[in-house]
C-alpha cells in the first residue's frame, strides 16, 4: 500500500515539493480498522488525524433521550477526526467508528505540527481542505432541513451513493432524521419506479 492517495488529494489543494512528500511518506502509518472498532471515544481529545484509504466511518453523538444521532459520514479520500477537538484540544462530543472494515493512513499530532513546520504550503493546503468539508456539510444539512425525506434520500444517494448500500440503514434513517419505517418505505418507492 503506498501513500500517494493521500499526496495526490493534498496536491489537489496545492503544490507540495519532492522534500515535502518525502516528509509526509516518512511521518504517515497505516492503520486498519474493523468494522465497529472506534477511532474517537465521546470525552477523548483527538490526537489523531486519520486519512481513508477504504471504508466509512461515521459520527454519532446521543440526544437528551439517550437516543443515538447519526450526525455524518466520513468515506474514501476524506480526513477523519473530530477537527475541533484536535485543534483545540478540547474533548469530543460524539464519537467516531468505522462502519465497514477500513484502511486508514494515520497523522498524529506530532506528525501534523512537523508538518505545520516543514511543508510551505501545509496550513494553507489544510485550510482550503476544512473550508471546502465545512462547506459542503453546511449546505447538505441546509438541504436537509428544507426538503421533505424522500428528497433527502434522493441527496444522500446523488452525493454519496457509495455510502447507501455499505452502512446500515438504522444509521442512514438517523442521519436523515427520519424512522428506519420511512427509510424503508422510501427505498420501496424508488425501487417500484
Amino acid at each position: 500500500m503506498d501513500n500517494n492517495k493521500l499526496i495526490e488529494y493534498l496536491e489537489t489543494f496545492g503544490a507540495l515539493t519532492s522534500k515535502d512528500k518525502l516528509c509526509l511518506i516518512d511521518n504517515v502509518e497505516f492503520k486498519a480498522y474493523k468494522a465497529g472498532d472506534v477511532f474517537l471515544h465521546t470525552g477523548k481529545i483527538a490526537n489523531q488525524v486519520g486519512f481513508i484509504i477504504e471504508g466509512v466511518f461515521r459520527y454519532f453523538f446521543y440526544d437528551g433521550q439517550g437516543n443515538e444521532i447519526t450526525s455524518y459520514f466520513m468515506s474514501e479520500n476524506q480526513f477523519v477526526t473530530n477537527i475541533t477537538s484536535f485543534n483545540e484540544y478540547t474533548f469530543s462530543s460524539g464519537t467516531i467508528a468505522a462502519e465497514t472494515d477500513c484502511l486508514v493512513l494515520i497523522i498524529d499530532r506530532k506528525g501534523w505540527e512537523l508538518f505545520a513546520e516543514q511543508i510551505e504550503n501545509w496550513n494553507s493546503i489544510i485550510s482550503k481542505i476544512t473550508s471546502k468539508t465545512l462547506l459542503e456539510k453546511t449546505n447538505f444539512q441546509r438541504r436537509l432541513i428544507n426538503q421533505d425525506a424522500k428528497a433527502s434520500y434522493l441527496s444522500l444517494l446523488e452525493q454519496n451513493p457509495s455510502i447507501i448500500n455499505r452502512v446500515p440503514q438504522t444509521h442512514i434513517a438517523s442521519f436523515l432524521g427520519i424512522t428506519k419505517f420511512s427509510l424503508s418505505r422510501i427505498r420501496n418507492q424508488i425501487a417500484n419506479k
